[in-house]
């Protein structure tokens, strides 16, 4: 078995970390929000200042025959020349160059102002800095290619981003540890929602293909902690298959069926993984949600992966506290109750 590359320590039991995007437009005040209230400050995406802050568009730079629609938020990959840019992409990615991966200017108005106010302010996130990407999965059903389907249909072009994506993600921890910060980075992957479904036509294979390579090429720059977001349910067993520190999930909404993966929950936090219990709703957020009912929401989780034979108290030492999902789509004061209420729940849960 191949040993694992070295990573940071494990954040304390009980910090708390936000998901990315927000519908903030002040990027001094969102700072100070997510700095004030988090363990972990996530540089935002500030999705309404512009569209490239989106998590799709956002993520297209130095990939090859991407044409992007700015008015749609859209991306296309066009045909003309493919074969040529992919060839040139493989050989600027195997000389071990990220740079041309790094996040394009327009994408990076949350981004750079996250790293400058961490590089003036060390209380801001003294030991940890999170960010984020899109993970292969939902930028393959995202992103259609000229002429036929989803990229996530053509094997040769989902490589390609599950490449890119590693190498964006190692990009950006990169940025973080030039700082003195341990870097924590996401794989954000709301497109695994249902797979394990009915309805779903995704492949296992797929998926550990694609997101265990994206997550391999993460760590290929140096010590990072990788986590991997779904804000919807799926098969937690397949997903603790991949070589993740952290798997993030709606604990408002589906920790009854997370619950039913005691077995491969409990390998993966004997292994060193973390659980960062999305357990403040975003869809359903309201002024009447406690932060003593929604910590009872955390100790019936516990209760009930530890009751199934998960090591209760490892399972404490290894909790992440989050929201459910990003904030992006909902309102300012919608966005600022949940990052106000974060914090409150862990105190509760201290």
């Amino acid at each position: 078995m191949t040993a694992r590359a070295p990573r940071p320590p494990l954040p304390p039991s009980l910090s708390t970390l936000a998901i990315g995007s927000v519908p903030f437009s002040d990027l001094g005040s969102t700072l100070d929000l997510l700095g004030g209230n988090m363990t972990i400050p996530a540089s935002p995406q500030m999705v309404a200042l512009s569209p490239w802050e989106d998590m799709i568009l956002g993520a297209v730079s130095g990939m090859p025959g991407i044409v992007v629609d700015e008015g749609a938020r859209s991306a296309t990959v066009a045909r003309e020349g493919l074969e040529e840019a992919l060839a040139s992409f493989y050989e600027k990615f195997y000389a071990g160059d990220t740079e041309f991966l790094a996040l394009d200017k327009r994408a990076s108005l949350g981004f750079e102002g996250f790293l400058a106010r961490a590089a003036r302010d060390p209380s801001f996130g003294p030991a940890y800095l999170k960010s984020q990407v899109v993970g292969p999965v939902s930028f393959g059903q995202s992103v259609k290619v000229e002429g036929a389907n989803l990229l996530l249909d053509d094997p040769a072009l989902l490589e390609m981003a599950s490449q890119a994506l590693g190498g964006k993600a190692a990009w950006l921890a990169g940025r973080i540890r030039a700082l003195g910060r341990a870097p924590v980075v996401f794989i954000d992957e709301p497109g695994l929602t249902g797979y394990g479904s009915a309805f779903s036509t995704l492949r296992a294979e797929t998926i550990l293909e694609a997101l265990g390579g994206a997550v391999e090429v993460a760590r290929s720059g140096g010590e990072v902690l990788i986590g991997c977001h779904v804000c919807g349910n799926t098969d937690w067993g397949l997903l603790s298959q991949v070589d993740l520190d952290i798997i993030n999930f709606d604990a408002y909404e589906f920790m009854g069926t997370v619950c039913l993966y005691p077995r491969e929950i409990g390998a993966f936090l004997d292994r060193g993984g973390m659980l960062a219990f999305g357990v403040v709703p975003t869809r359903d957020f309201a002024p009447g949600i406690t932060a003593e009912s929604l910590a009872a929401r955390v100790r019936d989780g516990w209760a009930g992966l530890s009751g199934r034979g998960v090591d209760p108290a490892l399972l404490r030492e290894r909790t992440l506290l989050t929201s459910a999902c990003g904030l992006g789509s909902l309102t300012v004061a919608q966005a600022e109750g949940i990052l106000n209420v974060i914090p409150q729940v862990a105190e509760r849960l201290a």
